[in-house]
């Protein structure tokens, strides 16, 4: 898989990590602007993967071009002054385009058949939406110094969608290789072997068992309506997320699926 195929992917799946986590958070506590700086945080990464889809000489009419398109349309609703139902439509309808384009993007590239490419796909957006949802998380607790009367349910609530996603994950993750197992073990470099289990091991201790304490610390500080100490958490956990995401795209890199 090359590394413009990777890059598209990475950027769709932290776009949809950013854009899924934002549906759990309430419109009216935190105001319009921290709808427009997160739906911008998601924007970026979704024009420079429709960016890396164009240099691939895929036509406009390609899925995963298209899907790219599709989210910046979108943008005016979900991050602009929109609210209600059309607010929560025009974000789902954002977050599903950039999950296709991680679908389409995956099964073009591997050529699996549809059961283990929706399996790969779900590892992948299973990865952007732990970092997509710390990364949020993080960005909320730095609200509360600005909006100091809003509650701490908002933040905690998000805080347990972060655990949610990497539970999802790590499930995910040793789905793949159970399923792949062999194809894994048949590489000159096996997976299961020295080098393979310490990336990989490298990838589950640091993307996703060390957030998942931090997870567990932030939300003892939460129970206290500690939100700095939560958010110290919290970023040093986006840190730790974003690591292990660079980690699994390496891995993708070696292997060809999702870890």
């Amino acid at each position: 898989m090359g590394w413009s195929q990777l890059g598209t992917q990475f950027c769709l799946q932290l776009a949809f990590g950013v854009l899924l986590a934002l549906a759990f958070v309430p419109r009216a506590p935190v105001g319009a602007l921290f709808y427009r700086v997160m739906g911008t945080a998601a924007l970026v990464p979704i024009l420079l993967a429709w960016a890396m889809s164009a240099s691939m000489d895929r036509g406009l009419g390609h899925p995963v071009s298209l899907a790219a398109a599709l989210a910046p349309v979108l943008y005016p609703v979900y991050s602009g002054p929109v609210r209600g139902r059309l607010w929560a439509l025009g974000l789902c309808a954002a977050a599903l385009a950039t999950a296709a384009g991680v679908a389409f993007g995956l099964a073009e590239a591997t050529g699996l058949a549809a059961g283990p490419a929706a399996l790969a796909a779900l590892s992948a957006l299973a990865t952007g939406a732990v970092a997509g949802s710390v990364g949020l998380a993080m960005v909320l607790g730095h609200w509360y110094l600005t909006v100091p009367k809003l509650e701490v349910r908002h933040l905690a609530r998000l805080n347990r969608v972060t655990v949610a996603s990497m539970l999802v994950s790590l499930a995910a993750l040793a789905a793949v290789c159970f399923a792949f197992r062999a194809e894994l073990n048949a590489l000159e470099r096996p997976l299961f072997g020295a080098t393979g289990l310490f990336y990989l091991g490298t990838r589950v201790t640091v993307g996703l068992a060390m957030p998942l304490l931090f997870a567990w610390m932030a939300a003892g500080a939460l129970k206290y309506r500690n939100t700095r100490s939560a958010t110290g958490i919290l970023y040093a956990s986006t840190v730790l997320v974003l690591i292990g995401a660079a980690v699994a795209v390496s891995l993708q890199d070696i292997y060809g699926v999702p870890l």
